[in-house]
């Protein structure tokens, strides 16, 4: 069976998964023996398009976001409503239109004092409300288009969901990755020649566009390695079992168009 969803078929699965999970959750509290509740790790990084193996993308060399979509699912259609950093960001934290809640300009901020319109709050907000530890460990980045009514974030040490493992308590951990941001990475490891990449249709077929692709190729390679290092943490403190991981890109790639 494939593991790739569009968002129709996401939204059926679900569904289905929501009804079982309901039935499921039943026959527990019948039995007195409630569910332990998943830990939730988002992996978020700037700059991103799909140039990763597990979307067929060649030249790259990406296990550690590959084992993600092979042992759960690809989503094949994504959007963001508006594309640049803070904007972005001011999106998926909150789950509106930038334009609903003023957000849309590209560090629009009015230094520092607009607020969220009344009623609405960051997301991490539900999960604290819902007995979870929210967390933002290695990048302290919370670059919105807006101040929030409430703390965003519990806490900004790795060590803590560990701690609150321990203690019986769930957590929803956000880490973002800076590495596909510009200046690029060279990847020594992994490295892509221009002369074998396929730039985009738009792009005039020139060795400085050829070498700014292979370079954020290569970054991509650094990225993998990142996320490589985050998974193995997980692994290391023994909250991989029950930890749900998803990566998403914040928006598209650093480049015109």
């Amino acid at each position: 069976m494939s593991n790739t969803l569009n968002r129709r078929d996401f939204l059926a699965q679900t569904s289905v998964g929501l009804a079982a999970g309901l039935t499921a959750a039943s026959a527990l509290r019948a039995r007195s023996a409630p569910a332990k509740r998943p830990n939730i790790l988002w992996l978020v990084s700037e700059d991103t398009g799909p140039e990763f193996g597990c979307y067929g993308y060649p030249l790259v060399h990406t296990p550690n976001v590959d084992r993600i979509a092979r042992e759960g699912a690809v989503f094949t259609r994504a959007f963001t409503a508006c594309p640049v950093c803070s904007a972005s960001r001011s999106g998926f934290m909150t789950g509106m239109y930038q334009t609903t809640i003023g957000a849309h300009n590209h560090r629009s901020n009015r230094g520092g004092n607009f607020m969220l319109p009344e009623g609405v709050h960051v997301f991490t907000k539900y999960f604290r409300d819902a007995g979870y530890l929210t967390a933002l460990p290695y990048g302290k980045k919370t670059d919105w288009n807006f101040k929030t009514r409430v703390k965003p974030y519990d806490t900004g040490n790795w060590g803590d969901l560990k701690k609150a493992n321990e203690k019986g308590q769930p957590f929803f951990a956000q880490v973002q990755f800076s590495e596909t941001h510009r200046k690029f990475k060279h990847c020594k490891e992994h490295p892509v020649d221009p002369a074998k990449v396929t730039l985009p249709p738009y792009y005039p077929d020139h060795p400085i566009a050829r070498a700014d692709w292979a370079l954020y190729l290569e970054t991509i390679n650094v990225l993998d390695q990142k996320i490589g290092e985050v998974l193995k943490r997980l692994e290391d403190d023994g909250l991989a079992e029950n930890t749900v991981v998803m990566y998403l890109g914040a928006h598209g790639p650093a480049h015109a168009r």
